[in-house]
């Protein structure tokens, strides 16, 4: 992916899901000449728990992991982030970010400074509008992940883990597998145990044949049938 495949112009992005397409033509080319176009290696910390809000991000091209971190240091991905999505709202209007987000492969994103994002709230309903359903969608998902959580096996949350990898970041249709390969302990950190039982899911599920393993990658041969394992958790729910 090179800077010269990338549109820097918000109103000729061919990036549809990004928030800021809600802004109106004029709005479009203010914040296409003031916000900060950046590349970030895979890997790569975006910004850390702790570090000061100075705006907030836009992913236009690539895959992110956000993270949280508990008393004893132990990191947990609380969110998974592809094309569109928005990053550091939940910092916006704190004086530090509250989570971090690490980069999964090479990704293009735009920074909006606090400035330019609150005069674009100011003067944009749509967009003002827009961001606040994207918060009240990644809540409901937080909230509801934390009930199913607490009533879920090992291996369900396993499949979870999975299943929102999948539906984030999408399934390559030629090889059937996930959109972006994942560690043992990425998925681990998904779902909330260690690589370990990560392991011992994933050949239960072999067993079973909901998924296979072809070198790290990991193949789903029917996602639904994968997701009907956990179905009976999000029934009149949204996941």
């Amino acid at each position: 992916m090179s800077n010269s495949q990338i549109e820097s112009n918000c109103f000729a992005c061919a990036n549809s899901n990004c928030l800021v397409k809600h802004v109106d033509k004029e709005w479009q080319d203010k914040i296409s000449n003031q916000k900060t176009h950046l590349r970030y290696p895979k890997g790569q910390s975006i910004f850390r728990e702790g570090s000061r809000v100075f705006g907030a991000y836009f992913i236009q091209e690539g895959k992110v992991k956000v993270v949280s971190s508990n008393l004893m240091g132990k990191e947990q991905t609380v969110r998974l982030a592809g094309n569109g999505h928005m990053l550091g709202h939940m910092g916006y209007g704190s004086e530090t970010y509250p989570i971090g987000a690490f980069t999964l492969e090479d990704s293009h994103l735009c920074f909006l400074d606090n400035d330019i994002l609150y005069q674009a709230f100011m003067h944009n309903p749509r967009f003002t509008f827009e961001v606040m359903m994207f918060y009240s969608r990644e809540l409901r998902k937080s909230e509801l992940r934390a009930k199913c959580f607490a009533q879920m096996t090992t291996e369900e949350k396993v499949i979870y883990a999975i299943v929102y990898t999948a539906e984030t970041f999408g399934i390559c249709p030629d090889k059937s597998t996930i959109g972006v390969d994942l560690p043992r302990q990425e998925l681990a950190n998904i779902a909330g145990t260690n690589a370990d039982q990560v392991s011992r899911a994933i050949s239960s599920l072999k067993n079973r044949s909901l998924v296979k393993v072809v070198g790290k990658s990991l193949m789903i041969p029917n996602l639904q049938k994968l997701k009907n394992e956990i179905a009976m958790y999000f029934i009149g729910k949204h996941q």
